[in-house]
């Protein structure tokens, strides 16, 4: 009887916030009344009473989450798809449990002609088997509107093996086969329907599409009468029968069927298409072009580029985009350009250049060997070809192309610089680190190649080689105040805040007005908590350099850190007075913005920045949380997608991508853009990590056992490629497997972090003890490692050693007195100890984590069983909406119905828990109920 429990993970343990769901509920009783309410009236198919008693449940409790459930899926059926994704959406971001969501939404999606998304986001392998042909149904559902009919029928053959009863998969394969125009196919697949269920809606549609497709049209109709007759929200039938009424001129009968598509489907605009049509070839023309508005209006349409016909206007049209970055629309237009004047050596180098922006070196090889055929002394075309052989892994070819290139340049040390800038230009931070290098130990006084090198190891966590470079500059130029202030920056690299604070304090000694050594001690000042110190530096400059941008947007950041957004928020107001159009200041606006809640002036604020530069990467990262905090999650995802284009070759940039995507549950983008990072930097591991990590959850576990195999053959002393098997093996279920590759990286870098991993893995081979005396052994060194004493607590709980439980669970309090599951744990030993305190306990972790299933499990349950049950079912509800696989949990909300004489709604809950095939904590006391109930 004891609720599920989780362990708190690090981070949680570590953080100073609570969770956002700490809004005080109004009246719980009430909200359970209404919902309660509300699913009998739905199971009398009273759907508007059960309506008003859900927006009644959740106008008690905004944060029910079963209420915004159950609202969602009855607006869903009643078609009402922006009311249905409100719901969803508001379910979704209150923790419902996805198993929950996953079909609703899948459906929404349908609906809302958005076949990718679903494709994207639903993986039938995340979820129960139960789900899984359901969820592979609504896969296939979404591959056949694209069109992708291979596609399709394999997720229907996977619906089938997995549930070969089900007809729906049977019906789905014969609707793609006939698509596919393999009628015999079609056939055979509605036969086997048809011994399974004769009279299906879905199998007559398909005999009557059968009919359809071979011209006997009066007896598809007849088909599609019956199947609308014993389904009437069939669309795909009403759309096939307004076909054929229209193709025989029956137009007023097709207009009805119209009117009901309008009336149920009036997102579907294939009913505005064929309406119109209907009115046009009826003379009824303005009522036509409306329709075909309206159709418009829903679908988002493309219009190709028109490319100009004077080859004149071609360069200058590659030369604009290629330095808006717009390389699709320069590599188009260049394409052209060499194809009308093949002799221009001009165009075939900018051409080269677009196609090595995009990331397309094999083109860039085609394209240019013959070139240089004709031109073999041109070493910009070298330069390029060696760039392409280089970005395709030939590094045989490519060190001969661009030595060639270095050796027919007039300046041997320039072309170093320039291969080492275009290379970070396309973001290849170590290739381009060794071609300035060279560069610059030439001449160390070469400052473009030097402050570009310092730029690259300060990024890469490289402050000593930073500091090098720096040095060799300064020492070059002692009095260049640009390159003393790069000096502290370096200095701050390494942690030298001392030297740091002398070097930029140099710079204002020979300079004193120089705005950037002063923004640079403001920060300094700042980072050691001396703001006002900070403030008053920057405002001393600031009575100097009255308008002075940089000045007030720095000022304005340290107010916010200070806690003060009203006055960085004005202090950015004077900024946009003196230049509207500056992107710092819109992006800690945006910051100010974000922080007091604004969301939707936020986003303002961040399009009006992206109108300003749409290439910014911090203009397109602030616009997508902006985004995300605004709910538009969608235009956030496409904001990433741009984003990860605009990366090009910069692993560093594409693994921050990735890691919004990740953040924003689009892992399907988000493997994308990693394999995009591995494959611009083999030697990045923070992507090779979460490439592995990604694969192994959300994409194809081979690929992830793969690269973890390799990464512990290049790093054979590290444990974090050890830690990615054992987590490859976890997820295999080989939990003998997991133990030995955990143990073999505890070994190498002993850690809380393994430790657990080995932990959890000694668990699921039963090996308790050892557990145990892991978690034992470690905390006798470590005794104030919070993750491992939790665990152990959470042991001797589930052992129903209490004693030692409370005793642990005290300590952990003591240091984290609002962290809601110590409280929820403590709440459930005090309960089974009988300390009256167990309520009091209970109430506060669901106080401080509503969303959390186990606090409400727990505070629901206790209720129940201290004569409380109608309080106790609010909470229990609330456990499943967010849990709806634990068994325990529907054993509970049984529990607490019985004791309120709602025995049949009870039974069905018990029937539930015990046919799930789980074991769970009061399952024989459950067993018992059931036999009580059915006597």
């Amino acid at each position: 009887m004891r609720p599920p429990l989780r362990r708190i993970p690090a981070a949680l343990l570590l953080a100073s916030t609570l969770s956002p769901f700490q809004a005080a509920i109004s009246d719980e009783i009430r909200a359970g009344q209404f919902y309660e309410q509300a699913i009998q009236a739905q199971q009398n198919q009273n759907l508007p009473e059960a309506i008003i008693d859900l927006k009644n449940a959740l106008q008690e409790n905004p944060n029910y989450v079963a209420a915004h459930i159950l609202l969602g899926e009855i607006y869903l059926k009643q078609q009402s798809l922006s009311e249905a994704e409100v719901q969803l959406t508001q379910a979704k971001q209150l923790g419902a449990d996805q198993a929950l969501l996953i079909k609703p939404l899948a459906q929404l999606y349908l609906y809302q002609l958005k076949y990718d998304q679903l494709i994207k986001e639903i993986d039938p392998s995340r979820f129960s088997r139960d789900l899984q042909p359901t969820l592979h149904l609504f896969r296939g559902h979404a591959y056949v509107q694209l069109g992708e009919l291979s596609a399709a029928l394999n997720e229907y053959d996977m619906a089938s093996q997995i549930n070969p009863g089900q007809i729906d998969s049977l019906i789905g394969r014969a609707n793609t086969l006939l698509r596919r125009g393999d009628i015999d196919g079609a056939r055979t697949a509605t036969d086997k329907a048809l011994q399974m269920k004769p009279d299906d809606p879905g199998v007559r549609f398909v005999i009557g599409s059968i009919k359809h497709s071979q011209g006997d049209l009066n007896g598809a109709l007849t088909e599609y009468d019956a199947t609308l007759a014993a389904q009437p929200e069939h669309l795909d039938a009403r759309l096939a029968r307004i076909g054929i009424l229209m193709d025989q001129h029956r137009d007023d009968q097709a207009l009805q069927d119209l009117d009901y598509v309008k009336e149920h489907y009036s997102f579907d605009p294939r009913g505005n298409y064929l309406r119109s049509v209907i009115l046009a070839r009826n003379n009824r023309i303005d009522e036509s072009v409306k329709e075909l508005n309206t159709a418009a209006d829903t679908l988002v349409n493309l219009k190709p580029e028109l490319v100009t016909a004077h080859a004149q206007t071609l360069m200058l049209s590659g030369l604009v985009n290629f330095g808006l970055q717009r390389y699709d629309i320069a590599v188009s237009h260049l394409q052209l350009y060499v194809r009308q004047f093949p002799e221009q050596i001009g165009g075939y180098k900018l051409l080269a250049s677009a196609l090595l922006a995009k990331n397309e070196p094999e083109q860039v090889i085609t394209l240019l060997k013959p070139v240089l055929v004709r031109n073999p002394r041109d070493y910009r075309l070298m330069f390029l070809l060696g760039s392409a052989y280089m970005r395709t892994g030939r590094h045989d070819l490519a060190s001969t192309m661009l030595e060639k290139a270095s050796a027919l340049s007039a300046d041997g040390e320039q072309i170093h610089t320039e291969i080492g800038l275009n290379l970070l230009s396309m973001g290849q931070e170590q290739m381009a680190a060794e071609e300035l290098e060279a560069s610059f130990k030439n001449n160390p006084g070469n400052t473009q190649a030097g402050t570009h090198l310092v730029s690259i190891y300060i990024s890469r966590g490289e402050s000593a080689n930073a500091l090098r470079v720096a040095k060799a500059m300064v020492e070059q130029a002692p009095k260049n105040i640009t390159l003393i202030n790069l000096m502290g920056t370096a200095q701050v690299s390494a942690k030298q805040y001392k030297q740091a604070r002398q070097s930029f304090e140099r710079a204002i000694e020979l300079e004193p007005n120089f705005v950037a050594a002063y923004v640079n001690l403001g920060r300094l000042d700042a980072a050691e908590n001396k703001l006002d110190a900070a403030k008053s530096r920057l405002e001393n400059l600031l009575n100097k350099q009255t308008d002075n941008v940089t000045l007030m947007t720095e000022l304005a950041l340290i107010e916010l850190a200070a806690g003060n957004p009203e006055r960085a928020e004005s202090w950015l107001a004077k900024a946009r007075k003196v230049d509207q159009k500056s992107i710092p200041v819109l992006l800690a606006l945006i910051e100010v913005k974000l922080h007091t809640g604004k969301t939707t002036e936020a986003v303002s604020i961040a399009e009006a920045a992206e109108l300003i530069d749409k290439n910014d990467h911090k203009v397109l990262d602030a616009l997508a949380r902006c985004y995300l905090a605004n709910n538009s999650r969608d235009r956030a995802l496409a904001i990433y997608i741009r984003m990860a284009d605009q990366a090009r070759l910069s692993a560093k940039l594409l693994y921050k991508v990735a890691r919004r995507q990740l953040d924003a549950e689009d892992q399907y983008e988000a493997i994308k853009t990693l394999k995009k990072a591995v494959l611009a930097d083999p030697k990045h591991l923070p992507s090779q990590i979460a490439l592995v990590e990604t694969e192994l959850n959300y994409g194809k576990p081979v690929f992830a056992l793969s690269r973890a195999e390799n990464l512990r053959q290049q790093y054979p002393n590290r444990s974090f490629a050890r830690t990615l098997l054992g987590d490859i093996a976890m997820h295999d279920k080989n939990y003998a497997l997991a133990v030995t590759h955990f143990q073999e990286g505890f070994n190498l870098e002993p850690n809380s972090q393994v430790l657990m991993k080995l932990f959890d893995a000694l668990k699921q081979t039963d090996r308790n003890s050892e557990a145990y005396g892991l978690l034992s052994n470690w905390l006798e060194k470590h005794p104030e490692d919070n993750v491992p004493l939790a665990a152990l607590a959470e042991e001797n709980m589930r052992a129903g050693r209490f004693a030692a439980a409370e005793k642990q669970y005290d300590k952990l309090l003591k240091k984290f007195p609002d962290e809601p599951q110590f409280l929820n744990n403590l709440a459930y030993v005090y309960f089974n100890l009988g300390n009256p305190k167990a309520l009091v306990l209970a109430e506060n972790a669901v106080k401080l984590a509503p969303e959390h299933p186990s606090a409400n499990d727990t505070l629901g349950w206790i209720l129940a069983n201290t004569g409380n049950p109608e309080k106790g079912l609010r909470y229990l509800r609330d456990a499943h909406s967010r849990l709806s696989g634990d068994p325990e949990i529907r054993y509970h909300i049984a529990a607490a119905l019985e004791m309120l004489q709602r025995n049949d709604e009870a039974k069905a809950e018990l029937q539930e828990a015990l046919n799930s095939g789980q074991s769970f904590n009061g399952i024989d006391k459950a067993k018992i109920l059931l036999e009580k109930l059915n006597r």
